[in-house]
């Protein structure tokens, strides 16, 4: 892999931004645009002293989604998120690409690792990018404690590759590009960075009503009399079926694209722990909470709980989530 600065498991280059969005009553969509405070602050966070830049996103009028700096603070409680309810779909992407021992793998807004792990496990030599610096620094760790010496970071916009054309036989980005301003022009660049004959594979929630995670945050929050924001529809929700996915890699330039719908079930022993991670998993999930007074935060928790209690008993507790994984091939020359 050549063409871009970048350290195999040690980096920090650019921050960068990546959809705008809200929620009909008894939902709750990731991507939800907060109130605007000020627009002015629609500049890159990184233009701003650390200290502020931190918590800038907090009053930002972008999706959270947006903001380096909210991945950076809940990278540690999405690290478990990812690997509990992401990882299971992407060991499933994994398997839906030629993933050779030696094939060259990009992975595009990586989080903290799931296909990169996946891709890594299988032989593959991977560069793994992201814009939060924080998540980069968290996947490289997990790197180091499984092994994995053929991974390669660095920090990077999604949307603005610097990488040469035609390099990867495998492009992806799993719950990533669906958070992306333009999803068109982060296929673009996945397209462009992949080699002919070569595969990308992307992965996006399916509509909220089949990811039962959001639906229980909203569902909890109407029976605890919590508001939740409901300015706009988050438009990763444009990527959250079948034919509009196919039809954008095939848009792009992508020959035999398909895709795949994938059920996973996300089992915990206690749903108090549950309601404690909860808080802290996603910027989403950090910006609703941030909302909340003191008091309303216990009246989720004790509805949440209760919730799981009547539904599953003594548990353990099942949580549902439906995502789409699309596959395209970049045609030869």
């Amino acid at each position: 892999m050549s063409g871009v600065t970048r350290k195999q498991t040690s980096g920090h280059a650019q921050d960068a931004e990546a959809p705008e969005g809200g929620s009909p009553s008894g939902t709750f969509r990731i991507g939800v645009r907060r109130d605007s405070v000020d627009d002015d602050d629609d500049d890159d966070d990184l233009d701003e002293e650390p200290e502020r830049a931190s918590s800038s996103w907090k009053r930002g009028s972008r999706p959270p989604e947006q903001y380096s700096s909210a991945w950076c603070e809940c990278s540690d409680a999405y690290s478990v998120f990812a690997e509990s309810v992401t990882g299971p779909f992407a060991r499933d992407a994994a398997r839906l690409v030629h993933l050779r021992p030696g094939a060259e793998v990009l992975d595009v807004a990586a989080g903290t690792g799931a296909f990169t792990f996946a891709a890594a496990e299988r032989g593959a030599k991977v560069l793994a990018t992201d814009f939060s610096p924080k998540m980069i620094d968290s996947l490289r760790q997990h790197c180091i404690g499984r092994g994995l010496s053929q991974v390669e970071t660095a920090v990077m916009d999604g949307m603005n590759l610097a990488l040469p054309e035609n390099s990867f036989d495998v492009s992806a980005s799993l719950f990533g590009l669906m958070f992306f301003p333009d999803h068109m022009r982060g296929l673009a660049e996945l397209f462009r960075v992949t080699k002919p004959g070569g595969q990308a594979v992307i992965a996006t929630w399916a509509l909220p009503a089949r990811v039962e995670l959001m639906r229980l945050v909203g569902e909890t929050a109407m029976l605890a009399d919590i508001a939740v924001p409901s300015e706009s529809t988050p438009t990763w929700l444009e990527l959250a079926s079948e034919r509009e996915l196919k039809r954008r890699f095939l848009a792009q330039g992508f020959s035999n694209a398909h895709v795949v719908s994938v059920t996973h079930v996300w089992v915990l022993e206690k749903a108090e722990l549950f309601a404690e991670f909860l808080p802290l998993m996603t910027p989403s999930s950090v910006s609703l909470f941030d909302r909340m007074t003191e008091e309303e935060k216990v009246r989720f928790r004790d509805v949440l709980v209760q919730g799981f209690h009547e539904r599953q008993g003594k548990g353990p507790y099942a949580v549902t989530s439906q995502a789409l994984i699309a596959v395209g091939t970049k045609p030869r020359a």
